[in-house]
Order: C-alpha cells, then sequence, then structure tokens
C-alpha cells in the first residue's frame, strides 16, 4: 500500500509496529486510535510466515509492504485433528 499523507520521521519507523505507540505525543487529536492496528497487521502476516515492512520519507508518504508465501497444496502441512 502506498500513501501520499504525512509520512513518517526515521526516528519513529523502528517503533510503528509496537502496540500503543502513537507517532504524535502532543495530545492532538488529529489521529485517534489505541495504536493496535499495525501491532496486530504485522503479527497477523508474521503467523502466516509472512513479512510486513515499511519505507517512508516525511512529508512525502509511506509504502507498506506485505510478503506472504504460496504453498502448493502438495505441499502443506499434514493437518492435525479434524476441523467441525
Amino acid at each position: 500500500m502506498v500513501d501520499q499523507g504525512i509520512g513518517i520521521k526515521p526516528e519513529n519507523l523502528p517503533h510503528i509496529f509496537d502496540r500503543f505507540y502513537h507517532l504524535d505525543k502532543s495530545g492532538d487529536q488529529l489521529y485517534e486510535g489505541l495504536g493496535l492496528g499495525l501491532a496486530i497487521t504485522k503479527q497477523v502476516i508474521e503467523q502466516h510466515l509472512g513479512k510486513l515492512d515499511v519505507v517512508s520519507t516525511p512529508s512525502k508518504g509511506s509504502t507498506f509492504t506485505m510478503w506472504l508465501n504460496v504453498w502448493k497444496e502438495d505441499s502443506l502441512p499434514a493437518r492435525q485433528g479434524t476441523m467441525v
């Protein structure tokens, strides 16, 4: 996903996937939220053996890239138990 938003400062990039992390600590309500969205997204992707990364330039925008493995049906791990 690519946006042309406000971008992310380099010093904030290592933290944007942390739970409850907010870029703006000034108390401005412009960007509301709990700070869980990116943390949960990254966790789900990694549980599927994928990767989530971001490249960002302040005042230019951000690019989020997600990689997921593609499995062939005959190479899937054996299922444990049965689904009801």
